[in-house]
């Protein structure tokens, strides 16, 4: 082959190099915007305003009481109590309302002298999380009872720790 016919191969090969970065060989094509708009997630949140803390001991007058200054003694049922507005919005949105981190940091031997229950709205069984949907409102009870029958000086100077109590919202697929 002669100097002339591969110099003319060569350039005919970086001519088509060169169209072939300036875009497809399709002949026609088209593009349709797809309808629907933006996603957007739905809201979820929980509203529970401050409590209160109340001696329910049945004996005594119904007072309110601060657990982080008064002394708990046998005998002794104390009860917070609050009402939870839940906020669940969405598709295939549900939830579950649940009382957590009770006596969590708590001084042994709390059990079995001292008993908590949790009845959150309807509270069937209690101690369980229930279901719940958006703008419900539910009450939130935590009952603390110190057993009239604690031995001796069994659980003086003992903590029920309730500074860990924490009301959850906890998203649940149907």
């Amino acid at each position: 082959m002669n100097r002339k016919t591969k110099g003319a191969i060569a350039v005919g090969a970086g001519a088509i190099l060169l169209l072939g970065g300036l875009g497809s060989y399709a002949l026609w094509s088209d593009k349709e915007d797809v309808a629907g708009g933006a996603i957007t997630t739905g809201d979820f949140g929980l509203n529970c305003p401050a409590g209160t803390w109340t001696d329910v001991s049945g004996d005594v007058p119904v007072v309110t009481i601060d657990p982080a200054s008064d002394l708990m003694v046998p005998g002794d049922t104390w009860k917070y109590d609050t009402d939870c507005t839940v906020t669940a919005t969405g598709k295939n949105m549900k939830a579950e309302l649940s009382v957590t981190g009770i006596g969590s940091g708590s001084t042994s031997p709390a059990t079995p002298y001292v008993t908590t229950t949790t009845v959150v709205g309807s509270g069937s069984p209690p101690n369980t999380p229930v279901t719940v949907s958006d703008g419900q409102v539910l009450p939130v009870t935590v009952t603390v009872a110190f057993s009239a029958a604690t031995p001796n000086t069994d659980f003086t100077n003992g903590t029920i720790n309730v500074s860990g109590m924490k009301i959850e919202l906890n998203q649940v697929r149907p």
